[in-house]
This record gives structure tokens, C-alpha cells and sequence, in this order.
């Protein structure tokens, strides 16, 4: 657990230095690790430029959705319970909270996924 919560600071640290660049990366390993659960959505970053910066970052997870938006150089980070659609509960986060809830969730969801990996091969191979 302790290698989690470093992994964790470590990103802060290196988000605090450049916030922007760490959306970035973040948004981009996130796409790449978990297609359909991942929404990002760019902005342009002007009326002519052909460079594009990430607005906001959507993660479902079983249990909440997670929201990063980004407005210049203000970060907001939301975790919401969503039920079929419905927001039942919006909790507005600090950064460190946010990732710490979005690790814990994607550590269960891993989990199950594994859990139910397992039953099928079980059952395919029984």
C-alpha cells in the first residue's frame, strides 16, 4: 500500500511543476490503458493554432466517475456517484485526494476484472 500512496506523491510532485504537462500525460496513458471507461476532451489552443490542450478528463469506474478539468491554470478535480446517469453525489477534491480515490477504485475494478478473468478460464478449461 505504501508503494501506491509513493507512486501517488510522486505524481503531485511532478504535476506541481508543470501541471499542464502532467494533464497531458496523464490524459494519454489513461486513453491508452483503459479505452471506454476514459473521456478526454481537447480544446484548441487558439482560434488558427493547430495545437490542442486537454480540457477535461472523464474516468467511470463501478463505483464513482471522476472529472479533471483544467481552465488556464486553474485545476478543479471532482469524484461523482453516478447511478444509470443520474449524479446521486458531487464531492469536489484536492488533487492528492482525487488521485488517491481514482488508485483505490481502479484497484478494485482490477480486482474484479482478475476475479472474473479467472472464472471464465477455470470454467473454459474445466
Amino acid at each position: 500500500m505504501s508503494t501506491d500512496f509513493d507512486q501517488s506523491t510522486a505524481w503531485i510532485r511532478r504535476a506541481q511543476s508543470d501541471m499542464k504537462a502532467f494533464i497531458e500525460g496523464l490524459a494519454a496513458r489513461l486513453e491508452g490503458d483503459m479505452p471506454g471507461m476514459v473521456e478526454v476532451e481537447r480544446k484548441k489552443d487558439g482560434f488558427f493554432a493547430k495545437t490542442s490542450h486537454v480540457h477535461m478528463i472523464t474516468i467511470h469506474t463501478d463505483n464513482n466517475d471522476y472529472l479533471l478539468t483544467q481552465d488556464g491554470a486553474h485545476v478543479s478535480t471532482v469524484r461523482a456517484k453516478t447511478v444509470r446517469g443520474v449524479v446521486l453525489k458531487h464531492e469536489d477534491l484536492p488533487l492528492t485526494a482525487w488521485l488517491e480515490s481514482l488508485v483505490k477504485d481502479l484497484a478494485d475494478l482490477s480486482g474484479e476484472m482478475q476475479g472474473a478473468s479467472n472464472t471464465l478460464h477455470d470454467f473454459l478449461m474445466g
